[in-house]
């Protein structure tokens, strides 16, 4: 047998075992960004959840946040203060979605949904207030991307319908 023949099948056979590796590691690498993206779903609906029940099993609360949403002048002080941190809790967890889809994890339309209820409830005039005062330290590029969907509303009235309504 000839070397030079036995090395050049060698060579071929290192060739395709780095290409199979390659692939092997494509389709693992597609598989775990298909994991992450779907704990990260999974994970938001968690969070979601979460401040959803806290509202809803606190009559108090599901009062100051309807109360805040349809007739905000006639918040007490510390009802209007409460309500500003549900806001703000809203919003961080908006910030955390933001955060996802900036490192890939969440899907397009699950980020959509909720900068579009962000940038809505920014037409609110007290929460728009609070949000133009600075007071709350959200990242400049979620501020941002908020901004930047806020005036692609073009002053479209949001509006918010208490579920006791419905």
């Amino acid at each position: 047998m000839n070397w030079e023949a036995v090395s050049a099948v060698a060579d071929w056979l290192g060739v395709f075992l780095v290409v199979a590796s390659l692939g092997y590691l494509a389709i693992e690498l597609r598989q775990n960004t298909k994991t992450v993206r779907a704990a990260t779903e999974l994970e938001t609906g968690r969070q979601w959840s979460e401040f959803h029940a806290r509202v809803a099993h606190s009559q108090d609360m599901a009062d100051v946040w309807d109360k805040g949403l349809t007739n905000a002048e006639s918040l007490t002080k510390p009802e209007k203060r409460r309500f500003i941190w549900l806001v703000a809790e809203y919003f961080f967890l908006v910030e955390s979605l933001y955060r996802q889809r900036q490192l890939g994890f969440l899907g397009h339309d699950s980020w959509n949904q909720h900068q579009s209820a962000v940038a809505g409830l920014l037409l609110h005039p007290v929460i728009e207030s609070w949000w133009e005062s600075g007071v709350s330290p959200y990242s400049p590029e979620f501020r941002a991307a908020i901004d930047g969907a806020r005036s692609e509303l073009g002053g479209t009235i949001w509006s918010y319908k208490p579920l006791s309504d419905l």
